[in-house]
Formats: structure tokens, sequence, C-alpha cells
């Protein structure tokens, strides 16, 4: 089983932007390391930010999300902008845009 998650940040402005890259970086840089991660990928789409991470198991995005870099960029979540996350379960690791599609349709505001 992998579980998969995307985000989509939008900053609240222009000025947002120095700050949300530098949690970005940092954050990123934890995904990568953090046990059971198998993917962490960026992109842009229509002024929206988003991440999209692949991992071995919920409990290790679990752990990813309640720790470090992501949890202090959570913290500051709502001064730089807006968001919605999708997470499921699936059998592997599936491509971006099937991912994006979900993330449309089925994404909560966090």
């Amino acid at each position: 089983m992998v579980y998969v998650s995307m985000t989509g940040f939008r900053p609240k402005g222009v000025i947002q932007l120095p700050a949300f890259w530098v949690r970005t970086v940092q954050t990123f840089a934890q995904a990568r390391r953090a046990p059971g991660n198998l993917l962490t990928a960026g992109r842009v789409r229509a002024g929206v930010y988003h991440t999209m991470t692949a991992w071995s198991d919920v409990l290790s995005m679990r752990r990813f999300v309640a720790s470090g870099a992501h949890l202090r960029a959570m913290k500051n979540f709502r001064t730089l902008g807006t968001g919605r996350v999708f997470g499921y379960a699936c059998d592997e690791i599936p491509d971006w845009d099937g991912v994006y599609e979900l993330w449309q349709l089925h994404a909560r505001e966090i």
C-alpha cells in the first residue's frame, strides 16, 4: 500500500512569497529525508503551489506532518495564505495528473 497526499497553497499576496518559499524549501528537505517517504514533488497550477508526496504508510506521513519544518510551517499557515489537501491509499505511486484531478474533486480546506 502507498499513501498519497496532495496539497495546494495560494499565497495571500506577493509580500508573503519569500516566507512561503523559505518554509517550502525547509519542508521539502524534511520530507525527502523522512522515514517512509517514497516521493516528494511540487508544481504550480493556476497560481496554486502544489506538493505531492507518497509514503510507505499513513503513519509515516502523520509523523512527518507533526514534526520539524512542516509543523513550524503550519503554525504560520493562515498568515501566508489558504490551502486545501487530499490524501488517499492506493496500490502504487500514481501519476501527478491523476492525483491532481482527485485533488480538484475531493480536497478539503486546511
